[in-house]
């Protein structure tokens, strides 16, 4: 099997409201990939007039009053409210038994005695924001390491997009989340760029020698429309096993009689799996507008994309058999010239003029999947 990284998982990217942050501010926040605010209690008011998008969430640090109490004047943050964080451990029992929100610690670390403190709040469970008084990510490592064993979640606050780029890397695995405690614009893009970067995964695409082309009938076809531009260089892997797939390109390339759609890849048969984020294979008739499959370009770089739309129409059907090192894969894909492959080199190759012995883009995988993760059982697929 191929090695696969995976860097996307649960990445969060939080911004903090300071003294100075304005409204224009907030709203460039908004725009970017950003899944929640930090608003120290103090500040509350600041926000009172600032509607949140619904999927940006709330977060209040408070350490002297049960910041509910700050909120229930205020039913329209109250009901975005879902972290409070508190840097006094013994809030914790007071308020651990809120149904309706996640408490958590904020901690310093500027010497060994606050990292020892910050390493031991790691190994308690829940959620951790740390802020280091130093560059270095040794400290983070450390608290990193002893977080692990008990799932705790663990995000740095940091004040350049710099800095949180390191951190949601750092021992691969990286900080599951980065607080971004600056008003510079530039520096709050660059850091929404770097959250997209870091949910990228890297497949080993391999030479797939074809075996048989062969016309299977009638069958239900399936297009994914996603909600967002496809490139030329890009498709989605598909295949009838776990074992591994065939890339199949999106709809970007010359079509004689219609426009091109930018946002579709014309996958497959009903019955195929797709790869999606998370190490994920699912069929294609498990999707769902909303849900997210993975794209790829030719050098096996990996994105998540949303679905917006399944289009799935009676067609004839191609089946394209191929072996992967000593795996067999395969494909059935819409009978039809306009449907392409990638070649070996990730050229594009029309289905209708793909012959045995020719060479796709290929990948292996760990076979064995139940409702769409990887299960350890003994299991055939033919």
């Amino acid at each position: 099997m191929n090695e696969t990284r995976d860097v996307a998982a649960n990445k969060e990217l939080w911004f903090e409201v300071g003294p100075h942050t304005t409204t224009s501010t907030l709203d460039k926040v908004f725009n970017l990939p950003y899944d929640a605010i930090v608003v120290p209690a103090e500040l509350l008011p600041k926000i009172e007039s600032v509607t949140l998008p619904q999927r940006v969430q709330l977060a209040v640090v408070c350490d002297d009053v049960d910041p509910q109490a700050e909120l229930l004047a205020r039913p329209a943050l109250r009901q975005k409210l879902k972290y409070i964080f508190t840097r006094r451990p013994e809030h914790l029992e007071a308020w651990i038994s809120r149904r309706d929100v996640t408490v958590g610690l904020w901690s310093n670390v500027d010497d060994r005695q606050s990292l020892d403190r910050a390493a031991e709040l790691a190994a308690r469970g829940g959620v951790l924001v740390v802020q280091f008084a130093d560059p270095t990510n040794i400290p983070l490592e450390l608290v990193l390491a002893r977080a692990e064993p008990r799932g705790t979640r663990v995000l740095k606050k940091v004040a350049t997009a710099e800095d949180g780029e390191v951190s949601l890397l750092t021992m691969e695995r990286g900080s599951d989340g980065i607080v971004l405690r600056s008003d510079e614009i530039d520096e709050i893009v660059r850091l929404g760029g770097a959250r997209e970067q870091a949910m990228t995964v890297q497949y080993a695409f391999e030479d797939a020698v074809v075996t048989k082309v062969q016309h299977a009938g009638m069958g239900d076809r399936v297009c994914v429309d996603t909600t967002s531009e496809l490139f030329p260089d890009e498709g989605m892997l598909l295949g009838s096993t776990s074992s591994g797939g065939l890339m199949v390109c999106s709809e970007t390339h010359y079509l004689p009689y219609m426009n091109l759609r930018p946002f579709r890849v014309n996958a497959g048969a009903l019955h195929l799996y797709v790869w999606g984020p998370d190490q994920r294979a699912v069929y294609l008739s498990d999707l769902r507008a909303g849900d997210q499959v993975l794209v790829f370009d030719g050098k096996g770089r990996g994105r998540p994309v949303t679905i917006g739309r399944l289009k799935i129409e009676r067609r004839p059907l191609l089946l394209v058999q191929a072996t992967v090192r000593d795996t067999p894969v395969n494909v059935f894909v819409q009978d039809d010239w306009h449907v392409r492959l990638f070649g070996a080199g990730a050229e594009i190759r029309p289905s209708s003029e793909i012959r045995p012995g020719d060479r796709l883009l290929g990948y292996v995988d760990q076979p064995g999947r139940h409702v769409g993760l990887r299960i350890r059982e003994t299991i055939k697929e033919l």
